[in-house]
């Protein structure tokens, strides 16, 4: 309970708002604030009856009219509306259904039936007016207006778009990601959902796969949805004619483009396909050219410093491959090198002691019997899928006067040398033969573009692809395409802000400060609508964006 006392100090009386509590089992203030003398109290009265405005309730405003600012520079509603046929009733049309649902899931709206709820406490409710709820059917019924040949109209025509404001992709970053899904594949009528090996490591649960090309300002260009259990290597085929497809539409040539991708996606066949329309940086796996990882540091040349101030080091030379000649560069990352060696000694230092803890407990005659699978088992469990070529170990059957197998294990110094060479040192090759070796190297270094917009695709704060609860594969489809578009908004955003050097996450947390106030007037039962204080990097934003159009009247 918080109550007001009188100090008196030098003759003077001051007051303090203080809260009391029960300090073991006593009286005890646990905190003060400082309130001033009388005089202080009835002027900080007065002026708080000068105010003219009472708030009375704050809304997040900044992102959600960024948003709304990016639907209209890209014309996301009119271009769905375009290519969606529903017959004109009052309410929202498909594309604003749509952007919703976006906006939305921008929110932390984990799944269409919790959007209504959201909308009602939201800013946008004193936007957009219309007669119907916003039920989870209403959602699903405008989504079945959405097949594959819409999304690939929806998909052309914002890129067109894209590439009227100069954004034409000179190279393309791929890549795939998976995710595990609630639903169940009744009767296995999904062709999406199905069992494969999953980043969250969740084996019980179907999953879906999602392929991403994304250009140099990590937009997304183009993506796919394909079955959990597809290899990514069989679906990079299908990826690249819808590339080859999409340039077409837009009248850019593919071969100037240059598409970057890491060594799950090769296969003879992959790249013979992608050499013929257009030009690839890409890695190998080490086993296909271990002699060039011979090749000491010593003649290696430096290139440059990455971003952290770490040192990249490469050697150039011709190899063939998949039956062409291609340049070949093998890089050596210092700082990668470094953390990699840290990581090594630990994992391989908890290997031995883990080994030695089993070995002495074999050893003993205490406790039950094993069966040598159980120890098999656990020495499996013990030692890590990528360390089993340099632990080596073996299982010795136990003795008839013994309960338990014995157990031996040693490190292959061989393959551990072998294994140190292949895991710090990348393989890349390329057909861009007239680039500089600096160049092959950061234009593949940067297809970490790709992957931090994975993460996006993961991250509450933006529009991420899980959970996934449908299990109608067209379903599935749109809530996954309506996730890249969310990304392109967001990227789209970055790239017209980009000036102000934010990261993406500093750049949303800027935009979600800017708030909106609900005020009544005191004099009267008026109410009023107006901006929170904001700071200056915020002014701009809300400015150089022209956010203030969106504000409801």
């Amino acid at each position: 309970m918080t109550t007001i006392i009188k100090k008196i100090i030098n003759g003077n009386a001051y007051f303090y708002a203080v809260k009391s509590a029960r300090v073991n089992g006593k009286p005890r203030i646990v905190s003060q604030v400082y309130l001033g003398t009388a005089d202080n109290i009835v002027e900080m009265k007065k002026q708080c009856e000068s105010l003219p405005y009472i708030k009375m309730q704050s809304f997040e405003y900044g992102k959600l009219a960024a948003l709304l600012h990016v639907n209209e520079e890209l014309g996301f509603v009119d271009i769905v509306n375009k290519h969606t046929k529903k017959r004109s009733i009052e309410g929202l049309s498909v594309g604003e259904y749509l952007l919703l649902d976006i906006v939305g899931k921008s929110h932390g709206v984990l799944s269409e039936n919790g959007i209504e709820e959201w909308f009602k406490k939201s800013s946008l409710s004193f936007m957009w007016d219309f007669p119907h709820k916003l039920n989870c059917q209403n959602f699903l019924n405008q989504m079945s207006y959405i097949d594959s040949e819409t999304m690939k109209n929806i998909g052309d025509d914002l890129c067109r778009v894209l590439v009227e404001k100069g954004l034409t992709p000179s190279v393309l970053f791929v890549d795939e990601s998976n995710w595990f899904t609630y639903a169940t594949n009744y009767d296995g009528e999904s062709e999406l959902l199905r069992k494969g090996y999953n980043k969250k490591h969740r084996k019980d649960k179907n999953q879906i796969c999602v392929a991403l090309a994304a250009n140099e300002d990590n937009i997304p260009f183009i993506h796919e949805t394909y079955p959990g259990n597809v290899h990514d290597s069989e679906e990079f085929s299908g990826l690249i004619d819808k590339i080859i497809n999409r340039l077409t539409e837009l009248n850019i040539c593919s071969e100037d483009l240059v598409l970057v991708f890491d060594k799950g996606n090769n296969s003879k066949d992959n790249i013979n396909q992608v050499t013929s329309k257009m030009n690839f940086v890409g890695a190998l796996k080490a086993n296909q050219a271990e002699e060039l990882l011979e090749v000491p540091l010593s003649e290696y040349q430096f290139l440059y410093k990455s971003s952290e101030g770490h040192k990249i080091y490469g050697y150039r030379t011709k190899h063939q491959f998949y039956g062409t000649e291609f340049t070949t560069v093998i890089t050596f990352n210092e700082g990668t090198y470094k953390l990699q060696k840290r990581t090594y000694e630990s994992n391989k230092s908890k290997i031995i002691e883990n080994l030695k803890d089993l070995q002495r407990r074999l050893e003993s005659n205490r406790g039950k019997a094993r069966s040598r699978s159980s120890v098999e088992t656990e020495v499996a469990d013990i030692i890590m899928k990528k360390y089993r070529s340099v632990v080596k170990y073996e299982i010795i059957d136990a003795l008839e006067d013994q309960k338990k197998p014995q157990l031996k294990f040693w490190i292959d110094e061989e393959n551990e040398k072998k294994c140190e060479k292949s895991c710090v040192k990348n393989l890349l090759f390329t057909d861009k033969h007239q680039w500089h070796t600096k160049k092959i190297v950061q234009t593949y270094n940067n297809k970490d573009a790709v992957e931090k917009d994975f993460k996006l695709l993961n991250d509450h704060l933006f529009v991420p692809v899980g959970p996934v609860y449908h299990h109608k594969d067209e379903n599935i489809k749109v809530h996954v395409f309506l996730a890249i578009i969310g990304l392109l908004f967001y990227r789209y955003l970055a790239w017209e802000t980009k000036r102000y050097g934010f990261s993406m996450r500093i750049l949303i947390e800027k935009l979600s400060e800017i708030r909106l106030a609900i005020v009544q007037e005191k004099k009267s039962n008026l109410c009023k609508i107006m901006l929170e204080e904001m700071d200056t990097k915020q002014a701009s934003l809300f400015s150089s964006l022209n956010l203030g159009k969106f504000l409801p009247s």
